[in-house]
């Protein structure tokens, strides 16, 4: 198995530019199609790539159960391209910002962003809420992630999973170290960094894939590289670095792309008991707790 020692092509003032424009095939020099692992210079790990690492089944039983997860939304911020401003019905700009339309979703668990000025609690996702049942057909999918995550990498697992043990387990995905599975389809990111999830913990990327296309590789422009993500392949790597994705090509009319990025969201570790979240909810709701 091959193993990249790889140098920073950008300084990092130039791969802040990137932010929110979307990646081509200039952005890197290296297409990584086989097992790997990689290190910055400094001996970091960047990632770790596998092929043919889950077994089809398992792929699709993630795709059927949370497949309903999915929904149009302006709600993704950089890694759609950036914001926008609203346009209200009669023509005047809102006050509130927007970002281009993608179809993505979340499965599992929400936590309280301090100062987000959205929902101050700890909850289940919308999906997890409505459709339970396809939610808990999906955890298999999940636990199985988690395993591979241990055995290829433990170091990092070790830290995320020692933290979600401290967590109600309320908002823990079975009994694994995941709080929460993004899900996205057909959505080509811009370049951005995960935020939201846990500083030291990995990035847990799977794709399922249907129909003919090819491009849409998870690139790293500040590092030249870039990762053809197939059926089954699975890639541990770290989001807090610049990434997004290059155009998808010689699309079908059949194609379809579905992401999945599962973490540890980083606040869920202060989550209360669902019934202490509830009275949180009442209160803000209407200024004091009513039985």
């Amino acid at each position: 198995m091959k193993t990249y020692k790889l140098k920073k092509i950008l300084t990092d003032s130039q791969a802040n530019k990137l932010k929110t424009k979307f990646l081509s095939d200039k952005h890197y020099s290296i297409l990584i199609k086989d097992d790997c692992d990689a290190y910055d210079i400094n001996g970091n790990l960047l990632f770790r790539f596998r092929k043919k690492a889950i077994p089809i089944e398992t792929l699709r039983l993630g795709y059927e159960s949370f497949k309903k997860s999915i929904a149009a939304g302006g709600g993704r911020g950089i890694a759609a391209g950036g914001y926008i401003n609203k346009i209200k019905k009669d023509g005047t700009t809102s006050n509130f910002d927007t970002s281009p339309i993608v179809e993505s979703g979340n499965v599992g668990f929400m936590d309280a962003r301090p100062g987000s000025g959205v929902v101050a609690t700890c909850r289940k996702t919308s999906f997890a809420k409505k459709y339970f049942e396809e939610f808990s057909q999906g955890i298999p999918f999940v636990n199985f992630i988690n395993d591979k995550y241990s055995e290829i990498c433990p170091d990092h697992y070790k830290i995320q999973k020692a933290i979600a043990d401290g967590t109600n387990r309320n908002y823990i995905i079975g009994n694994t170290c995941f709080t929460t599975v993004t899900v996205n389809k057909n959505f080509r990111t811009a370049v951005h960094k995960d935020s939201g999830d846990l500083p030291d913990g990995f990035g847990n990327l799977i794709v399922y894939r249907e129909g003919e296309w090819t491009g849409g590789y998870f690139c790293l422009p500040q590092y030249g590289v870039a990762i053809d993500l197939q059926n089954t392949d699975i890639l541990f790597v770290d989001v807090h670095q610049w990434h997004g994705n290059t155009a998808f090509k010689n699309i079908d009319n059949d194609w379809l792309r579905i992401s999945f990025v599962l973490y540890y969201r980083e606040y869920m570790c202060k989550c209360s008991q669902p019934s202490e979240e509830l009275s949180k909810i009442k209160i803000n709701q209407t200024g004091y707790f009513k039985i």
